[in-house]
């Protein structure tokens, strides 16, 4: 879950803040996230900062360059919240920020007045709410239909799941642990550039899974280990057309 969202400057100054859970002291949390970018780019000498943990939470970052200054929008959240969904929403949140308003005046041209920018707490909520639900409850409706049918028609499927390609849940039946394991490989890949899935088809220690991308989603099948690879194959195809039909 969020926690917080925070936009300043690299030298300290805290421009906007969003809090969704009132856990600590947001100047305090805010000359720590200085001290943080100034340590990063003196001590280790780059300002690629991306992610940090801090126990049972984690800090996201992106940062905008302007000449001799840098703009950081951070995002805290849990530590085990989807690390690609949460860095797709602070890149929304950073490029509609930049659209709103004049970089410059938030760099050379600052002078210290920040309340005109917590209008921008509209924008925010317009951003998260639009992130809730990729797909109408009568659609998710027919995508459980198109499972159930899949989980009566062959016995080698144990499980399946629709997930988008950044490794949020449409509708699963997997186990959390299972889904876990997919969640971090797609984090993974995300993280090294290669962030879509186009067909995946694995032997684990729980069986078969088979992933197939279908545009932004992704279909997830488990099957069981007897399964043959040919069978598991013709079946993700058939039931990855089935969701296509209904999400695109």
């Amino acid at each position: 879950m969020i926690k917080n969202i925070f936009i300043m400057k690299s030298t300290g100054e805290l421009i906007f803040y969003k809090t969704y859970e009132d856990i600590f002291n947001i100047k305090l949390t805010s000359s720590f996230l200085s001290a943080i970018f100034s340590f990063v780019k003196q001590t280790l000498k780059t300002k690629e900062l991306s992610e940090i943990e801090v126990g049972l939470y984690r800090f996201i970052f992106e940062v905008e360059k302007a000449d001799s200054s840098e703009l950081m929008f951070a995002l805290f959240s849990d530590r085990t919240d989807n690390l690609v969904e949460l860095r797709n929403q602070l890149k929304e949140i950073k490029d509609e920020f930049l659209r709103k308003f004049d970089l410059r005046q938030l760099t050379e041209k600052f002078d210290g007045e920040v309340s005109k920018y917590q209008e921008f707490e509209k924008n925010v909520d317009e951003i998260m709410e639009k992130s809730k639900q990729l797909v109408s409850q009568d659609i998710q409706k027919d995508l459980m239909d198109v499972i159930q049918e899949l989980h009566t028609f062959s016995p080698f499927v144990i499980s399946s799941a629709l997930l988008t390609q950044t490794g949020r849940v449409i509708v699963s039946y997997l186990n959390v642990n299972v889904l876990s394991d997919i969640i971090r490989l797609l984090e993974s890949r995300f993280i090294i550039g290669n962030s879509r899935i186009n067909e995946l088809i694995s032997l684990e220690d729980y069986g078969i899974l088979s992933l197939v991308g279908i545009d932004n989603f992704i279909s997830v099948i488990q099957f069981k280990k007897k399964c043959p690879f040919e069978t598991a194959l013709i079946i993700s195809k058939k039931f990855s057309n089935r969701m296509k039909k209904l999400i695109l």
